[in-house]
């Protein structure tokens, strides 16, 4: 048993020393007319959505509204896989989905294309393209 002053860094260090790696990036989804959806993310094992910015025309909704100005919401669930991207936005209160993303990937060699639809409640729905450009 390892007693004495060091147990605590030995103890921080293994729990820093097994901290994955944590790789951020945007993903950008829009109909080319004014409506769309941009997520700030991270991607470990699991996709985590730290900012939803949703733009239908004029109208602006953030989960972020203090660094983001928009009519708040919250991230409700996301899920993302090699072959889709699921996102739910709630209202503020988490009371009701208010906004769905469903995006289907599909790629060829080097070529990967995602596209699905963005549905916000009493806006409407729109088919959305997601790929990153090339």
């Amino acid at each position: 048993m390892i007693r004495g002053p060091f147990v605590p860094l030995l103890l921080a260090g293994s729990v820093l020393g097994a901290a994955p790696a944590f790789a951020t990036g945007e993903i950008s989804c829009a109909n080319g007319d004014g409506a769309g959806i941009d997520l700030l993310v991270g991607r470990l094992d699991v996709l985590h959505v730290a900012r939803a910015v949703i733009t239908v025309g004029d109208k602006v909704w953030s989960s972020t509204p203090e660094s983001w100005p928009g009519i708040p919401i919250t991230v409700g669930q996301a899920f993302e896989d090699d072959t889709q991207l699921l996102v739910d936005i709630t209202d503020e209160a988490v009371d009701e989905v208010i906004a769905r993303l469903r995006a289907v990937k599909l790629a060829d060699g080097d070529t990967t294309v995602t596209a699905g639809v963005l549905s916000m409640k009493g806006e409407g729905v729109w088919a959305v393209d997601c790929s990153e450009p090339e």
